[in-house]
Parts: C-alpha cells; structure tokens; sequence
C-alpha cells in the first residue's frame, strides 16, 4: 500500500497593495495639455550649441560670422564685407585734401624751416600717412536670408525662387579671387553677392557657400 503524500494548498488570495493616491489628472488631460512658449531668444540653431559646448570661454572660430534662423522659417547668415560704394571713395578723396591742404597751409605760414624742398618733403610724407590712413576700407556686416520661396540681400534686395532658371544659384571665382553667388534669374545674369577673404588663413568665402548650398537644399528640395 502506498503512502499518501499530501500536498500543500495553494492560496488564492491575491495580495493587498497599496496603489498611489491619484494625481487627478487624466490620460485626456495630458494630451491636451499646450506645450511651453519658447520665445524667439531661447531658440539656438546647431552651430551655436557647438560653439558653445566646444569653445573656450569668451572666444569663438566664427570670426564676423553667424547663422541663425528665421521666424519666417528661413535661414540668415551674416558676414563681414568692404563698402566699395563710391561715396565712400568719394569720402576719403575729400577727407585726404581737406587735411592735407591744412597741413600745406600750417607749412606755408608757421614753418620753422625756411628751405622750401625741406618743406616740400614733409608735405609730400604727410601727405602719404595721410592717403594710408583714410585708404582703410569701410568694414560692413552683410546678410544673406534663405527662405523657402526667395533669397532676401541685407533685407532690401529680394529674389524669388521660381524666377531662378536654370537650377540654384552657385558660387564661382572672379578676376579678383572673390567667391560670388550668381545664376539665371529671369533672362538675365545676376550676381548675388560677393565673398573676399580678409588674410590667408580667413576661410569665410568656403563656409558661406557650403551653408548656402546646404540652406538652399534643405529648404528648396521640396515641391512647392
């Protein structure tokens, strides 16, 4: 005969817990909850989150140079350039006779030197510092606006796309080794704008037209 084992009894009562106090709030409720207001400061395109994480405090490898975006949904980019306006040419023709006339004048009538070639010679060098120091280009800050339906040139000079024949506008070398933008527009040639390199190592003119060509196939690669 053979023995009866007896197995233990399983229980079913299924353990207290203990559930959290609830929050009141709804599944419904946080899907319908708005999402924060980023004002316009607060927004920071991915080259200055870069910048900021890799560069030393205080210094910055983007000389004269920023991209951001737009609210129009565009991108801007920012560059430094010369003024080769004729104004300015016009400026500094008259600035170098008004002070060198001065200086002929202060010769003539309270120079200590009787010799007139002696007077004449620190007329012709005063003369020369004073054309080196007016000569100086006028520096300005120039902006380059790409938005899906236009190119916009310092915020006056604006461009549509579906004017543009032809393909994107591209950059190309002048006679005087400056990076220009340029292309169909219409039935006419029309250059953009210029880029110039500033000292040997100023590689502005190649990072600007790799962000161009990147802003405009991010924002014109798509049917409008």
């Amino acid at each position: 005969m053979r023995p009866v084992i007896q197995r233990p009894q399983l229980s079913r009562v299924r353990p207290s817990v203990r559930r959290a106090a609830h929050s009141g709030v709804t599944r419904s409720a946080l899907y319908r909850a708005p999402l924060p207001v980023v004002s316009r400061e607060e927004v920071r395109t991915e080259p200055e989150l870069l910048r900021a994480s890799r560069a030393p405090s205080g210094a910055t490898p983007y000389v004269d140079y920023g991209r951001w975006l737009t609210p129009e949904g565009g991108i801007a980019i920012t560059y430094k350039d010369v003024d080769s306006r004729f104004r300015y040419t016009l400026r500094r023709l008259i600035l170098w006779l008004s002070v060198t006339g001065v200086e002929a004048w202060l010769l003539q009538r309270h120079s200590p030197v009787h010799s007139l070639w002696i007077n004449l010679g620190i007329l012709l060098l005063a003369a020369i510092i004073n054309w080196l120091i007016v000569r100086r280009p006028v520096e300005v800050m120039r902006t380059i606006e790409i938005r899906p339906d236009c190119i916009i040139i310092d915020g006056v000079d604006l461009f549509w796309r579906h004017l543009m024949e032809g393909g994107f506008p591209s950059f190309h070398a002048n006679e005087k080794g400056h990076q220009v933008l340029g292309g169909i527009y219409g039935t006419r040639y029309v250059e953009y704008l210029s880029v110039r390199s500033f000292d040997k190592h100023d590689r502005t003119p190649s990072v600007l037209a790799a962000h161009v060509q990147e802003a405009m196939r991010q924002l014109w690669s798509w049917p409008q």
